[in-house]
């Protein structure tokens, strides 16, 4: 899988201040093949039947991230990064939200909602 081609810095806007502490990262991953367009859905059908424990850290491109969520919300994004071939990846440090939505300049992600503040291409 290619690195993330796009980055994007987000800040928890509260009452119209930015807090700087809680800012998140949004990646957009695109697979170079079609291996790893259905890389996600491997490991999770792998970790449904109970052939490998669940993925406490994953490697995508140079980040090395630890999925939060359910296995229900890995699904979703396994799927839905096998049908599109584009995902998001939302980051907080190294710990990556499964559940995460973008929606324009909107991302809810760990229980919140970011505004988008700075995108670098």
């Amino acid at each position: 899988m290619e690195g993330p081609d796009r980055f994007c810095y987000a800040g928890i806007n509260l009452q119209g201040v930015l807090a700087m502490i809680n800012r998140i990262r949004v990646l957009t991953v695109q697979p170079s093949s079609l291996m790893a367009r259905f890389a996600f859905l491997g490991i999770a059908l792998r970790w449904t039947l109970g052939a490998t424990p669940r993925p406490i850290r994953l490697l995508i491109g140079p980040h090395d991230l630890e999925p939060v969520g359910s296995e229900a919300a890995f699904w979703q994004f396994a799927l839905r990064h096998a049908f599109t071939g584009r995902s998001f990846l939302v980051t907080r440090g190294d710990r990556w939200d499964l559940a995460a939505s973008v929606d324009g300049d909107e991302v809810r992600a760990f229980g919140r909602k970011f505004a988008l503040r700075q995108c670098l291409f």
